[in-house]
């Protein structure tokens, strides 16, 4: 970084030196000297000023890149230990779309500050410095007309820094509204839906709109302020350097390389527009980052975790208790699941069957009581390795935005398109090829297909426990049928515990459960659906 400084604080110089040079070369030469040898120092000097410049500004931009790219890739590996500290209360921290627009900007906002802040900055001190040095060299008052303008321009820049940073934390709230709302209309996809958020985005968009012309208005201030320091240094080094020529203490030639080398220097001054909302956008982005690194997960993994035992798992809750406010949701609930058993939790929709749920994936801790895997409490077992012991199919059936083979093989990074075409017919989805598009979230399938696809990344996933949340709420009875056959096929003999307000899952059940009223509630095992599946 420090090499990219000095290389933008020489390219500056550079720039400054071919400006003055140039000036007092065309003005040598127009005086017609006798022996035009003499300005073979002079012509060099510009051409070695014009080439350094270029490779100057060449390598400036090829280190400070470097560096902001070097940057950025940190910042992003940075952000993602930060959030998979998180688990699948994540998305409840923030609304949809926020956390990756934010993410985003935020470190963008961070990288590129080196180039539009330190670079600018320091190489517009060095300008500001060299001019002001040289005329004082030659004269105080000749250094005053033309450092102080270049002072008043840069203080201008600072006297915006405030301004800039509440319109750069404007325009940032906006677009992350505006973004977390136009993804939530394309998400809901219906008419309804679009026609709702179509008042809301309209605002918003008025609402930016008049952040940018503020933004606007301070830049054209700027702009206004530095071409009249401009005008004014230029007018001051005329006429003082015309009574220097006068009086024999300064050469015209000299006064032109002056003079162009001043309004140089204002060209350095450009970027300074940029300043302050660049430094803003810079200290809100660590903010927010420090946020999340302060951000307490749901669930947190132990300093010294215990080992989950191999092979099968067995799985029991002991006394567990989950509140939700006032409500109990669970209430000393009992369970034990022997490996390879199925389990199905029934119930009324809101008993807490998806509570429970979240308590075996230990997206939840109970309030009282305790969860294990083969007498390992949850909660002194890394979350990595519980994790990987249980799959799980969610309600809301969440799939990334990708093709489908795609999507199965965030389970089965080894699946081939021979071994997955069978698995599509089982669970009714042939009619769909690997290359299939899902959309974002899911969006270009169906309910049920969303579904299918999820249930069977969770059968597919190398886990020890599967975990399905309602897997058949979106089916009809003969594609139902079909998924519990496919489930049953791909189970592999592992443990699978079913949540379902529908009958037909119950034939998988080696016991079942109903949860009512905070409890467990054991029922017979449907023995005999099972001849069906």
């Amino acid at each position: 970084m420090n090499g990219a400084v000095l290389l933008a604080a020489l390219a500056s110089l550079a720039a400054v030196g071919l400006a003055a040079a140039s000036g007092v070369l065309i003005s040598r030469a127009a005086l017609q000297p006798d022996d035009f040898l003499s300005l073979t120092l002079l012509v060099t000097t510009v051409r070695a000023l014009g080439v350094g410049r270029a490779a100057l500004r060449y390598a400036e931009r090829l280190t400070g890149h470097a560096h902001a790219l070097a940057l950025g890739a940190h910042l992003r590996l940075q952000w993602f230990d930060t959030i998979s500290r998180f688990g699948r209360d994540l998305l409840s921290l923030e609304r949809r779309g926020d956390l990756l627009s934010r993410a985003q900007a935020d470190v963008d906002a961070r990288q590129m500050w080196t180039l539009r802040v330190p670079l600018p900055l320091l190489s517009f001190i060095a300008v500001a410095t060299a001019i002001t040095l040289t005329t004082l060299l030659i004269d105080p008052l000749l250094a005053a007309l033309t450092g102080v303008p270049l002072l008043v321009t840069a203080g201008h820049a600072a006297t915006q820094r405030h301004p800039a940073a509440a319109l750069a934390q404007d325009r940032q709230e906006l677009r992350r509204e505006h973004s977390a709302r136009l993804l939530d209309a394309v998400a809901g996809s219906a008419d309804s839906v679009s026609q709702a958020a179509l008042p809301h985005l309209t605002a918003l968009n008025r609402a930016i709109m008049v952040t940018a012309g503020s933004s606007s208005t301070l830049a054209w201030q700027f702009t206004l302020t530095r071409e009249l320091m401009f005008a004014l240094a230029v007018s001051g080094a005329l006429w003082r350097g015309a009574d220097l020529v006068t009086a024999g203490t300064l050469t015209g030639a000299w006064l032109a390389g002056l003079v162009l080398a001043t309004a140089a220097a204002f060209e350095a001054a450009t970027l300074l527009t940029t300043l302050p909302a660049a430094h803003a956008e810079r200290i809100s982005a660590r903010n927010r980052t420090r946020q999340w690194r302060d951000q307490t997960p749901l669930v947190v993994g132990p300093p010294s975790p215990q080992s989950l035992p191999d092979g099968p798992l067995e799985l029991d809750l002991r006394g567990v208790t989950v509140r939700l406010g006032e409500r109990t949701i669970l209430n000393g609930v009992h369970l034990h699941v022997a490996a390879g058993r199925c389990v199905v939790l029934t119930g009324p929709s809101g008993a807490g069957k998806s509570t429970l749920l979240h308590l075996l994936t230990r997206d939840l801790d109970p309030d009282q009581g305790e969860v294990t895997l083969s007498g390992i409490p949850l909660p002194t077992a890394a979350l990595s390795d519980v994790r990987r012991a249980l799959s799980l199919h969610p309600q809301q059936s969440p799939l990334l935005d990708g093709s489908l083979r795609e999507n199965l093989r965030l389970a089965d990074p080894n699946l081939t398109d021979e071994q997955l075409k069978p698995l599509l017919t089982q669970f009714a989805l042939d009619h769909l090829c690997p290359d299939h598009w899902v959309g974002e979230g899911g969006t270009q399938l169906s309910g049920g297909e969303r579904a299918r696809v999820s249930i069977l990344r969770a059968l597919l996933a190398p886990s020890r426990i599967v975990v399905l949340d309602e897997p058949t709420a979106h089916l009809d009875p003969d594609t139902e049928l079909l998924v519990l056959k496919g489930i049953q096929a791909n189970r592999q003999g592992r443990t699978l515990i079913i949540a379902s307000h529908r009958p037909a899952p119950l034939a998988l059940a080696d016991q079942i459960y109903r949860l009512q009223d905070g409890q467990l509630h054991p029922l017979p095992a449907a023995s005999t659906q099972k001849k069906v599946i």
